[in-house]
C-alpha cells in the first residue's frame, strides 16, 4: 500500500510539473510568435542590409562617369602629337620683302662673285610674292609652335631690308635644326604651274656637311606638299648658286609653292584655304623629317 501511495503521489507531482512546464513553454512560444509577427516585416537585418551590401561590381552611375572621362581617339592622337617638336628650332625665311636699299653681297664665303642682296620677287595678278610668302610662313609658324617647336622668322613685316646672307646668319646663330625658305615662282611661260623643292649642293657651300640632311629634309617636305595639294610635281631641284644656301651652316631647303605667272595658280595661291593647305603640307613634312632624325 505504501508503495502504491508513493506511486500515486509521484505520478501526481509529475503531472503537475508537466502542466506547469507546458504552460510556461506555451507562453514562451506565444511571445516568440508575437515578436516574429510584429517585427519580421520590418526587420532591418533581413532587408536593408541585403539591398545596400557592397559588392565588387561598380555601380552603373560610377561606370558611366568613368567612361565619360575617357578621351576619344581624336583627343588621344592630339595629345600624342602635342609637343612632339619640343626642343627643335626651325627658322622660317619668307622670301623677299619691300626694300628701298640696294647693295651687292657675295654668293658664297668661298667666292668673290656677288649678287643683289635685295630682290623684289615675282608678281602675279592677285598678289606679290613677298605677300604670299609671309602669309604662308605665318600659318606655318603657328602650326610648328603648336607642336612645341621654337620658330625664328627672318622677317615679320612686308617692309624688310634683310639680305640673303643675313637671313642665313639668323638660322646659323639660332642653331636651327632646319631653315625653310618660302617662295613662289615665276616664268615667261604662263602655262607652267606646280611645286618644286630646292636643295643645296656644290663646291660653293660654306658648310658641305649640310648637303645630305638638307636633301632628306627636302624630300620629306616635297612628298608631304604634293600629297597635301595634289599640285603638279616639279620634284627636287639641286642648286649651287643660291646665296642663302651657300652661307648656311644648318640644313636648309627652299620651297617654290607655285607660279604667280600662271593665272589659275596665282588665284589659288591668293586664297586663305590653299595657303592653309600649303602650310599644313610643309608642317607635316618638317615633322616627319625631324621625327626620323
Amino acid at each position: 500500500m505504501k508503495k502504491q501511495r508513493m506511486t500515486k503521489r509521484s505520478g501526481g507531482r509529475s503531472r503537475g510539473v508537466f502542466q506547469r512546464n507546458h504552460k510556461v513553454f506555451g507562453l514562451a512560444a506565444a511571445m516568440l510568435l508575437a515578436v516574429i509577427l510584429c517585427c519580421g516585416c520590418h526587420n532591418p537585418f533581413l532587408l536593408e542590409d541585403v539591398e545596400t551590401a557592397p559588392t565588387d561590381e561598380p555601380e552603373t552611375g560610377t561606370a558611366v562617369e568613368e567612361s565619360s572621362q575617357t578621351p576619344s581617339t581624336g583627343e588621344a592622337l592630339s595629345e600624342e602629337s602635342s609637343g612632339s617638336l619640343t626642343g627643335f628650332t626651325i627658322c622660317l625665311d619668307p622670301g623677299h620683302g619691300i626694300a628701298s636699299a640696294s647693295k651687292q653681297e657675295a654668293v658664297s664665303p668661298k667666292s668673290s662673285e656677288t649678287k643683289p642682296a635685295y630682290v623684289s620677287g615675282a608678281v602675279g595678278n592677285s598678289q606679290t610674292e613677298e605677300e604670299v610668302n609671309l602669309a604662308v610662313a605665318e600659318k606655318l609658324k603657328a602650326k610648328l609652335e603648336a607642336d612645341g617647336a621654337t620658330v625664328i622668322m627672318t622677317r615679320t613685316t612686308h617692309e624688310a631690308t634683310v639680305s640673303n646672307i643675313e637671313r642665313a646668319e639668323m638660322a646659323n646663330e639660332a642653331g636651327a635644326n632646319l631653315c625653310v625658305r618660302i617662295h613662289a615662282d615665276g616664268s615667261d611661260n604662263k602655262s607652267i604651274h606646280g611645286i618644286s623643292v630646292l636643295v643645296p649642293e656644290g663646291n660653293l657651300l660654306g658648310t658641305p656637311a649640310i648637303m645630305e640632311p638638307s636633301r632628306s629634309a627636302g624630300e620629306a617636305v616635297h612628298d608631304a606638299l604634293i600629297d597635301a595639294t595634289g599640285a603638279e610635281d616639279h620634284g627636287i631641284v639641286v642648286r649651287t648658286d643660291l646665296t642663302g644656301f651657300n652661307w648656311s651652316e644648318v640644313p636648309v631647303i627652299l620651297v617654290e609653292m607655285g607660279f604667280l605667272s600662271n593665272d589659275e595658280e596665282d588665284a589659288k595661291l591668293a586664297t586663305d584655304e590653299y595657303r592653309e593647305i600649303l602650310a599644313e603640307g610643309m608642317h607635316q613634312g618638317i615633322r616627319n623629317w625631324l621625327m626620323n632624325q
